[in-house]
């Protein structure tokens, strides 16, 4: 295992981390096997931006009587609703209640990190200082009930504004190859195809990594795979699989990055995830593909629910998700999609869906789309 070590206030971090994303997918005992590897590894680091609720008893339950060898990561504006489903919020009571729940079904009274929850828009970032999240973050860290403070966003210049305020000591932010590149300035036929300059990394995201490492703030990656597309050659914006140990290797290699965050659903992805320890130099290197061209991801669901909640209680991102993989051939898709209780069609088009989506997905029509091409 390969750790990192926090700029500020110290302590180390695993280079590799469990997201939330997927462990709605695990049954208590599968909780427990995977983090007794997780632990057996040297894996250090479990966020808990989840789908659902029922994943904080069953975390509990799996580091009973280890609290202390695994760092929790919690997010403030992170809730659930009666129904169950996820939800953001700004209001204070709601921020205070959920960061509350999830301590109590943690059966802990501290969070080793806790992330001010998605912030993209202009107007949210000044509802976070407003409305009274950002106070009482700053008052859960004197308590000593947050132990480092973070926060969490999809955009350079909303993390630019956070950063400036010199309260944060890590934040959370989505790094992958195709986010990176910039693609108004890639062009292959015109470049040294040896350097690895000519990624031409956008020059918003290369700024905010090394103002991020000038300001002694570390990053936590999420979506380092893009959801899963850049392993697949049928869905990657570079028209060819990259590989875990890839894409976990450009990511190591940003300025200020910390640790990679991963959605884990099963024991055995875990594996594979852990593997990148055991890569060689060779199997990491992602050089290739300064010299391919590649299709925007903008626009692109990434499958991490944002959106929600749906007056409908549609799983947006499963539909989205069952209908990239059936346009590519995948029959069994299908049949997910068809044991949905809630399905495209049931969408009333109100588009509360697409103002909170961070990657610009246009949800609405997706939805027409994936009604009429599996029926229903």
């Amino acid at each position: 295992m390969e750790y990192r070590v926090f700029p500020k206030g110290g302590g180390k971090i695993s280079t590799v981390g469990i997201g939330g994303s997927k462990l709605h997918a695990l049954s208590s005992e599968e909780m427990v096997e995977m983090i007794d590897l997780a632990l057996e590894r040297g894996i250090n680091i479990v966020d808990l931006a989840t789908e659902t609720a029922e994943v904080f008893p069953k975390m509990r339950n799996a580091l009973k009587g280890r609290r202390n060898k695994m760092l929790l990561a919690l997010h403030l504006g992170l809730t659930f609703q009666a129904d169950g489903q996820y939800k953001r919020t700004r209001r204070i009571d709601e921020v205070r209640q959920g960061f509350e729940r999830q301590l109590a079904a943690l059966g802990t009274d501290y969070a080793d990190i806790g992330y001010i929850h998605y912030v993209d828009e202009l107007a949210d970032y000044h509802d976070v200082f407003a409305a009274g999240t950002y106070d009482f973050a700053l008052q859960l860290k004197r308590e000593g009930r947050i132990r480092k403070l973070g926060f969490a966003s999809h955009r350079a210049e909303i993390s630019r504004k956070f950063l400036e305020t010199g309260e944060f000591d890590l934040f959370m932010f989505s790094i992958n190859p195709a986010y990176d590149l910039d693609p108004v300035a890639h062009n292959p036929l015109e470049e040294d195809l040896s350097a690895l300059d000519a990624l031409h990394v956008a020059q918003e995201r290369a700024d905010l990594y090394c103002l991020a490492a000038k300001l002694g703030v570390g990053i936590t990656v999420m979506k380092p795979f893009g959801a899963g597309r850049l392993l697949d050659a049928r869905t990657s914006p570079f028209g060819q699989a990259l590989t875990v140990p890839q894409c976990i290797q450009y990511c190591l290699d940003r300025p200020a990055v910390l640790s990679c965050m991963v959605g884990v659903d099963c024991v055995e992805n875990l594996k594979r995830l852990v593997a990148y320890y055991d890569s060689s130099r060779e199997e990491r290197d992602y050089s290739f593909i300064a010299g391919m061209r590649f299709e925007e991801m903008s626009g692109k669901c990434v499958y991490c629910n944002h959106c929600l909640p749906c007056p409908k209680n549609i799983d947006i991102a499963r539909v989205h998700k069952f209908l990239d993989l059936a346009q590519v051939g995948d029959e069994l898709a299908r049949r997910h999609y068809q044991a949905l209780e809630h399905k495209a069609g049931d969408c009333i088009q109100c588009g509360s869906c697409e103002k909170n989506c961070p990657f610009q997905v246009p949800v609405r029509r997706k939805m027409q789309e994936a009604a009429k091409f599996f029926g229903a």
